[in-house]
């Protein structure tokens, strides 16, 4: 079969938040990125000075824009609500340990596609508005873009690239791109590639 269109996806993470470090669940409350924690890209931040044409998209969340904003200072962003963390409800700020003996979070762990947090967002609806933004995307004639996001938003963007149930064990780490290439195919989009940049011990250009 004749290949179709590609593209090519920069997924990352913005930088850490006193909430990340400190395992608390951080989904739309407005964080900003923690003092420093910025230092880390900078080695991405080189390695991205080649693709300064692509498109760069950014969660409209604090931590989301610092981070797009450091990483291409020059450059305009498309800010969408779309592409923010899986809303938490009254779990925000709350860590494993503060919710381990509630029975609603237990539910919640086996089933957090059709179940949500009190006040939150269930899973299905998560993907859907992420799914929403994707598809835009996709429909539109680039050949690359770069996405300003949160670690929830990444793995179900790879997810659904790769057509897994393995959205936990899917990476989304800091201070790296996660770099996938699609392509179009008759049954749909396909992952052809997923790396992470830039590779540790490597030295930038």
């Amino acid at each position: 079969m004749e290949s179709g269109r590609t593209v090519q996806l920069f997924l990352i993470r913005h930088g850490l938040t006193q909430w990340n470090a400190e395992r608390r669940y951080l989904g739309h409350s407005d964080l900003p990125v923690s003092s420093g924690s910025l230092e880390e890209y900078i080695q991405l931040k080189t390695f991205l000075h080649e693709y300064s044409t692509a498109n760069v998209y950014s969660s409209d969340l604090l931590r989301c824009r610092e981070t797009a904003a450091f990483l291409f200072p020059h450059q305009p962003v498309t800010y969408d609500a779309r592409i923010r963390e899986l809303h938490f409800g009254e779990w925000e700020g709350r860590t494993y340990e503060d919710l381990k003996h509630s029975s609603m979070y237990s539910s919640w762990l086996d089933n957090w596609e059709s179940t949500g947090p009190p006040g939150g967002e269930t899973g299905i609806s998560f993907q859907e508005r992420v799914s929403s933004f994707l598809e835009e995307l996709l429909e539109g004639e680039l050949d690359s873009a770069v996405i300003v996001t949160h670690g929830g938003v990444i793995r179900q963007i790879v997810s659904s690239f790769l057509n897994t149930p393995e959205f936990w064990h899917i990476s989304a780490p800091f201070g790296k791109a996660v770099i996938l290439k699609a392509e179009e195919r008759k049954e749909g989009w396909t992952c052809i590639s997923l790396s992470e940049e830039p590779i540790a011990g490597k030295k930038p250009m």
